[in-house]
């Protein structure tokens, strides 16, 4: 990053989503929105008051452990990369975040809390099309709400890519050690899924 070799990519990827820009705004920005901390905290939030209403405490706790681990995680590779944002000149209907540029927070966070409820929904016992289903609209709405940091201007392509590869890791980390037997290919004995 700091020889500027992903220089060309990042030019290439962000000239290609800008040349969408006014055709899309609405979506994007309700997408961005989304991805926003407080949006994520919200649903963190919710979603562990629901698990532990409907007494899945490991999974609330497995939930809020990705949750705050990813503020940690992504204020720790921020500091690490201390990589600059994309110039004024890129900026589109929105303000630059004070933050470094690399990883995208949107792009982290959506990635882990969305993928961290999937893992709930196959803990709790979801299966087949519908497990399916879940996966491919998570994948959309993280692959839209990192597609629009890129969009506005405030990030670099290669930023939302180590976002959302950071954010996989993290919470298949997490899964790992909460769930051993739960990633793709392995199954939830009867036992450990109630």
């Amino acid at each position: 990053m700091r020889d500027r070799e992903l220089g060309p990519f990042d030019s290439a990827v962000a000239q290609a989503v800008a040349g969408l820009r006014g055709r899309s705004d609405s979506v994007m920005l309700t997408l961005t929105r989304f991805g926003e901390g407080e949006s994520l905290f919200v649903l963190v939030v919710l979603s562990a008051g629901l698990l532990l209403a409907f007494r899945r405490p490991r999974e609330a706790v497995f939930l809020s452990t990705v949750g705050a681990g990813t503020v940690v995680l992504n204020a720790l590779l921020k500091l690490a990369f201390a990589r600059a944002r994309p110039g004024v000149d890129e900026l589109y209907l929105v303000h630059t975040p004070r933050s470094f540029s690399f990883p995208s927070g949107h792009a982290l966070a959506t990635t882990t809390v969305l993928f961290a409820l999937v893992v709930v929904a196959k803990v709790a016992g979801a299966r087949g099309l519908w497990l399916a289903f879940l996966v491919c609209f998570t994948a959309l709405v993280v692959l839209g709400v990192s597609a629009s940091r890129v969009y506005f201007g405030v990030h670099f392509p290669s930023d939302v890519i180590g976002g959302m590869l950071a954010g996989a890791g993290w919470v298949s980390a997490v899964a790992g050690w909460f769930y051993p037997r739960v990633l793709p290919g392995e199954e939830v004995p009867p036992a450990e899924a109630s």
